[in-house]
């Protein structure tokens, strides 16, 4: 653990302690007793206002108290000896009464109380497209949470505090870089072109991944068509709504919180650390391959045989021909990574108020240090958020909203880059009995490819910046029935990276050293994008006995600049120190420059009669500058329904079981305008010829290709039906939403065309998917006296499902390599294993030829041995193949496993009692299936080339005739290289069962009594503990993480095949002060 740690927590605790050691001063003995406490809603937050009444038990008259702005109440006046009970009211809760409380003379009591809200749950307020509505007003799919999935849990990222907490809101990160970006999605698949939900920040667009998570007031969800129909053309698959802090009228108001921790991988590779041992096996691995010892690994084994009884031999041995005889014993994972890394996390906001002005500022930083012992990374966040309103006059408020944030990942280059990344170079080069430098002080091979590229091959440094500002108005008329609002934003981001590579050199051979990356160069790249965005839009609401009638008409306008740059130059001059001007060679320059426009005309009307009959339409009339002109305007109207059953008369008896019941029903459809800036154009480009004419290079332009006849909109249209009901006394909320979405036009390859035409198809809008799901959810909440002083506890729970179909595709033959109509998404075909072969004539037995899967087997023996698999010959005709590779004739294949996640779900406990709370968070996939890749050598390892590390999951669990219940087959070498070997092809012995459940989040928390920081100037102080992705339990091999997997059959280096940077497990010590 680093230094840096210790200093954070030596500060924290110094904090706590003279915190402690300041409460006898602030709790000296009264002549009466004193009584302090602190009112908080369900999320945490202070009260005001409260009306708080002392009254003796045997009567007398009542004393009252107000909660001031801080939340926070005291009585000093109240007689000793007397047995006095305590009430609380406050508007929009439902009362609490406290009772049985005897005081002592010069007691000093603390209380702390949680308001529940009244039993109509249907009155909260949620946030909908443009505006806000209570929850009974609600008729589509909506999911909200506030600061309540924030609470002690010190996350770096709303994504991190989301996942899990919202039915259907799918949330993934790929792995555990310090900094790393979550990846959202509403309700499954999508489209076969991808597709991501709008993401607004205080009602304009936004990187969430900038956001701090201190700053956010609530998160919602808008899923179907009809909620999300207002945002149009980019809110095709969902929306996502963050609302931050607003600004506070009254007295100021100061808030700080301090996290300070280290992580821990989940995962590391576990391998053989024995050098000999190592060798032996991987010797024998590549015999079974070749029938012949590895090229040098005789020379190797030997000199570590002789190190072994004389350790005072060298690592590296010569031998007669003058080549190196590796014979060391490193430890490479110890040596590269970090057991422990340390992260700090710090807000503060001030928040009040002044005549008709009122403010909210807050500062927030985040470090966190990577997992590298070798060449370090670290990550930085900076946050910078304003907010400024004034009421002008009694009809009229204007507002701005300003926004700043740097997000700094400082890092070895050869680590980020994809492919064939640090990970694997690991996977590959990381044995024991391998050195890191030469007797000469120069790297080895393998110690150049690991610990040389980091060391010496240069650093990346990624700065993502973003500045928004948003000036506003809000507007109200005719007696408030009429409501103007208007705002403009200016959003400018900046992703900008430096990279400098250098070149890294090995000792070949005693004198001899050779460049292992030859090329070294600067480059500096950066992507600006430039927005403007207006919002005019107005609402008018009236009620006419029993009808009630809200109207929303707007207009919304985006403009969207995008530019990037690249300039390269080769030669670096000073290998410690990057810039253009300091390298000498070549120089590349490159860049682009695209716009985007979209504008539409959005309206929604709700009416409702009784307060019971409920409907609303949504509509939105958008054009947009990616579609041509035949296509590009586009009209995507929505229509949903309500009845709140529960205020029916007839319902009255129901009334003790169920408090509310609402039925609702959607309908809609929404386009899509996520395509390329000028997918209908065919720009031609231009290029210089290789060719040499009268002294000079000439310029080439390559010719158009064709262009598509009908290039329109991506359509998506929901049907939506939900139910929503509170029961036993309002305590537990459940809801539950079954969809349809058929997602139609999708742009794909067009039909094929005669070779003698010269060109490729275009582009069709010729594909339709349709994806059906449910969500649900559950949420219990309630609070009885124990020991004389509340206890509160909730419970929630959520769980989601889909499943998504391909109804229109060309693909007559229906061939497994594309898309075909009933094609499932997500679906696995292989095929199916038996076992093993337990014996060498056990193949004539079973007279199926299985040359196509066991092509090494063949080439060396004629035929499967014992400890080969045994594949299931399903179609009969005695040989082992994929036919003709189709849905009719797949040969022996078949659908083994659904790569696509299903029953996401995620469960939180939670409970509180004299200022100590504690919450538990659970977090999984019910149902996921992974086929490791050929290229996923962590999982494989020398199956997939002789010379990668013996992992600890092989080790002893490979066929042999002593070991023939074992996992793996006998020992071979190259098994896994390609689809031609035994273990190169998906099939059911290897499938992994994906499906986890992961202790997400445990925190521990304590408000320290109010009497003891109400006097020296502070509202409220918690400490907490929290520990994050603490252990989790699951099927999947011990070598990836559950959520570092990809979602489809992955033959690439990196991504979902374990070569990725680990996910961490998080231990974190809190402040949290309010002055």
């Amino acid at each position: 653990m680093t230094k840096t740690f210790y200093q954070h927590f030596s500060f924290l605790r110094l904090l706590i302690w003279l915190l402690l050691l300041m409460a006898p001063a602030l709790s000296y003995a009264q002549a009466k007793p004193d009584i302090t406490g602190i009112v908080l809603d369900p999320q945490g937050e202070k009260i005001p206002g409260v009306t708080v009444r002392a009254l003796q038990a045997n009567g007398g008259k009542p004393i009252f108290q107000m909660t001031d702005e801080k939340g926070c109440f005291h009585f000093d006046n109240l007689n000793a000896g007397e047995r006095y009970n305590f009430s609380f009211s406050s508007v929009g809760y439902k009362p609490q009464q406290l009772d049985g409380y005897t005081i002592k003379k010069g007691e000093t009591i603390n209380l702390i109380v949680r308001m529940r809200q009244k039993d109509d749950s249907l009155a909260q307020v949620v946030v909908v497209g443009y505006g806000t509505q209570k929850k009974s007003e609600v008729t589509g799919a909506i999911s909200q949470v506030g600061q309540e999935v924030f609470e002690n849990r010190p996350v770096t990222s709303i994504g991190q505090a989301l996942q899990g907490a919202i039915p259907n809101l799918n949330i993934t990160f790929g792995d555990g870089q310090p900094g790393r970006a979550a990846t959202f999605n509403v309700r499954g698949f999508t489209s076969i072109n991808t597709g991501s939900p709008l993401i607004l920040i205080d009602g304009t667009p936004g990187d969430i991944n900038l956001v701090n998570p201190e700053d956010v007031a609530s998160v919602t969800v808008l899923k179907d068509a009809a909620s999300a129909a207002i945002y149009g053309a980019r809110a095709a698959y969902g929306v996502i709504l963050v609302t931050t802090r607003k600004a506070k009228s009254g007295q100021l108001q100061v808030r700080y919180s301090g996290n300070f921790g280290w992580g821990t991988p989940t995962r590391l590779p576990q391998v053989i650390k024995d050098p000999l041992e190592a060798a032996t096996i991987q010797n024998e691995a590549y015999k079974g391959y070749a029938g012949s010892d590895a090229p040098g690994m005789l020379a190797v084994i030997e000199y570590l045989q002789k190190r072994k009884a004389d350790p005072s031999l060298p690592e590296l041995g010569v031998d007669a021909t003058g080549n190196f005889i590796r014979g060391a014993n490193t430890d490479w994972y110890d040596l590269f990574y970090n057991k422990q890394q340390a992260f700090s996390k710090h807000f503060v906001s001030l928040a009040g108020g002044k005549g008709n002005t009122n403010y909210y500022l807050s500062a927030g930083y985040l470090k966190q240090q990577g997992s590298f012992k070798v060449a370090t990374d670290d990550y930085k966040r900076y946050n910078l958020r304003l907010k400024l309103d004034n009421q002008v006059t009694d009809w009229l408020k204007i507002y701005d909203n300003v926004e700043m944030a740097q997000g700094v990942y400082d890092a070895p280059n050869k680590f980020v880059s994809g492919g064939y990344n640090i990970y694997r170079y690991l996977s590959l080069f990381a044995n024991p009995y391998e050195a890191i430098r030469t007797p000469n002080g120069y790297y080895t091979q393998a110690g150049a490819v690991t610990f040389g590229q980091l060391e010496k091959g240069g650093r990346t440094n990624v700065k993502d910046r973003q500045l928004k500002n948003t000036i506003g108005f809000s507007s109200n008329f005719l007696d408030n029935t009429l409501r103007v609002n208007g705002d403009y934003t200016v959003l400018a981001t900046q992703d900008r990276n430096d990279i400098q590579t250098n070149s890294v050199y090995y000792e070949v051979r005693p004198g001899t050293v050779s460049p292992f990356t030859a090329t070294d160069y600067y480059q500096s790249a950066y992507t600006e994008n430039f927005d403007q965005i207006v919002n005019l839009y107005a609402e008018y609401e009236r009620r006419l006995e029993q009808h009630h009638l809200k109207a929303l008409l707007g207009f919304n306008q985006e403009m969207n600049k995008y530019e990037t740059f690249s300039a390269r130059r080769d030669g670096n001059i000073t290998p410690d120190k990057g810039a253009l001007n300091l390298a000498s060679g070549i120089a590349t320059v490159g860049d682009t420059k695209e716009e985007w426009a979209i504008r539409g005309l959005f309206y929604r009307l709700n009416y409702d009669f009784k307060d019971r009959y409920l409907l609303e339409f949504n509509g939105r009339y958008d054009g947009s500058s990616r579609f041509p002109d035949s296509s590009r305007y586009g009209f995507f109207p929505s229509v949903s329904a309500g009845w709140i059953v529960s205020r029916e008369p007839f319902f009255a008896p129901a009334k003790k079981v169920f408090n509310n019941l609402k039925l609702r029903a959607s309908y809609g459809s929404l386009g899509n305008q996520q395509v390329a800036a000028y997918a209908f154009t065919n720009p031609m480009s231009v290029y210089k010829i290789t060719d040499i004419l009268d002294g000079a290079q000439p310029l080439g332009i390559n010719a158009p290709g064709l262009l598509p006849l009908n290039f329109t909109w991506e359509t998506a249209t929901t049907l939506d039906f939900g139910i929503d009901f509170s029961t036993l006394n309002s305590r537990m909320d459940i809801g539950f939403d079954w969809y349809n979405r058929k997602t139609t036009k999708m742009l794909t390859q067009g039909k094929t065309l005669p070779a003698v035409l010269g060109a490729s198809a275009p582009k069709e809008n010729a594909a339709d998917l349709s994806t059906k799901g449910w969500e649900f959810s559950a949420k219990w909440h309630d609070q009885f006296k124990l020991g004389n002083k509340p206890f509160s506890y909730n419970f929630s729970f959520v769980l989601s499902d889909s499943r998504s179909f391909i109804t229109k595709f060309d693909n007559p033959n229906k061939s497994l390599i594309n898309h075909y109509i009933g094609e499932e998404i997500g679906e696995i075909w292989g095929y199916k294993t038996l076992g093993f072969f337990q014996s060498d004539d056990e193949y004539l037995k079973y007279d199926v030829n299985q040359q196509r899967v066991q092509s090494t087997s063949y080439s060396l023996n004629g035929h499967p041995l014992a400890g080969d698999l045994k594949f299931a010959d399903l179609n009969g005709d005695k040989k082992i193949d994929n036919g003709k590779n189709t849905v009719n004739d797949p040969g022996d294949m078949y659908k083994i496993g659904n790569s696509m996640p299903r029953y996401a779900f995620g469960f939180g406990a939670g409970a509180s009692w004299n200022g100590v709370s504690l919450d538990v968070f659970l977090q999984g996939i019910g149902k996921m299936d992974f086929w490791p890749g050929v290229e996923a050598g962590n999982f494989w390892g020398f199956y997939n080339r002789w010379n990668q590390p013996v992992y600890d999951h092989i080790n002893n669990d490979y066929w042999t005739p002593e070991n023939r219940n074992a996992y793996f087959p006998r020992l071979r070498a190259y098994d896994a290289l390609n689809n031609t070997r035994q273990l190169g092809v998906a099939q059911t012995r290897y499938l992994q069962n994906a499906a986890y459940l992961r202790v997400k989040n445990v925190s521990l928390g304590y408000i320290l009594p109010v009497n003891w920081t109400r006097k020296a100037g502070i509202s409220t102080a918690k400490v907490f503990f929290s520990g994050q992705n603490l252990f989790e339990f699951t099927h999947l091999s011990k070598v990836f993480d559950p959520e570092a997997i990809s979602d489809k059959v992955d033959t690439n280096t990196a991504n979902g095949n374990g070569f990725l940077y680990p996910v961490q497990r998080t231990y974190t010590f809190g402040l949290e002060v309010n002055f």
